[in-house]
């Protein structure tokens, strides 16, 4: 079953998912997912982990997800534009940098305590009342107040560190590893596992045989595969130069991109660029 967001600047809705059953979400919009019964597995840009009530996570535009549900499970999505995030920002006067201002979207599970999860859900289930009884005549000061509040939750949690997770928390610790690369995944010297190990209070190979055990790939593999995808990205819905994705992602030279994006997609960045403009409608 795949579930894509609306064009709505901003919408919430309330879902449902047997178990057994499988929801995959496409890279379009902003999306909080707030998981409020049930457990199962979720996949982060092709890294799975295991999700149980209470978990929140944030989506970004060029994240691909998915859930499969080992019991009944219920949730909010709550999705949003970039372009209603910058008229919001403008509206209320603040940044929440840790949305806005990112050099690329990136995923990043929420590791809240359990009081700040359930002011969120709290405020969730308020914000999807409220619109499910406003009726549709424009902007509505109350819903603007709300998502300024949530915003403001998320930003402020994300700026926080997370506690240091115990030794029976591995899955806590994946997650909080994934978010960490994500948001650096243009810094290649916060990516070194030496760094990371610093980060995280745990020696380096212990680190790394924690996050392969639970992830089943090296954390470098990970790393890679994730620069991919979001090269892939660009190539398809940007204007940037080879060279330039190249240094934004922190490659050594445009040849060292070349060399990982064949071996993974089987061609190089050019000829893949030149492959989808081909295949466009009217093309020749």
């Amino acid at each position: 079953m795949f579930d894509s967001t609306s064009n709505e600047p901003l919408s919430i809705r309330q879902q449902e998912l047997p178990c057994g059953a499988t929801r995959r979400h496409g890279p379009t919009q902003y999306v909080l997912l707030l998981i409020k019964t049930g457990k199962g597995d979720h996949r982060i840009n092709d890294c799975r982990l295991a999700y149980q009530a209470g978990d929140i996570f944030l989506l970004f535009p060029e994240d691909r997800y998915s859930l499969e549900a080992q019991q009944h499970t219920q949730w909010l999505q709550l999705a949003f534009t970039p372009v209603y995030l910058a008229g919001l920002m403008h509206l209320c006067g603040q940044q929440w940098l840790n949305l806005s201002s990112r050099q690329s979207p990136q995923s990043c599970p929420i590791t809240a305590n359990p009081a700040s999860q359930r002011h969120i859900m709290a405020l969730a289930d308020i914000l999807l009342a409220e619109m499910l009884s406003s009726p549709d005549t424009g902007p509505n000061p109350v819903i603007n107040l709300l998502m300024t509040t949530v915003l403001s939750l998320l930003d402020r949690l994300l700026t926080q560190p997370a506690p240091v997770a115990a030794p029976q928390s591995s899955s806590l610790l994946i997650r909080r590893m994934i978010g960490y690369v994500s948001q650096h995944i243009t810094e290649p010297d916060n990516l070194r596992i030496e760094k990371m190990a610093d980060v995280f209070n745990y020696s380096p190979g212990h680190l790394g045989a924690i996050f392969k055990k639970h992830a089943g790939e090296s954390i470098q593999q990970y790393i890679i595969r994730h620069k991919l995808r979001l090269v892939e990205t660009r190539l398809t819905l940007s204007s940037m130069t080879v060279s330039q994705i190249a240094d934004e992602f922190g490659f050594s030279d445009v040849c060292h991109l070349n060399k990982l994006f064949k071996r993974y997609y089987n061609n190089t960045p050019t000829n893949y660029r030149r492959g989808l403009l081909t295949d466009l409608p009217g093309s020749f």
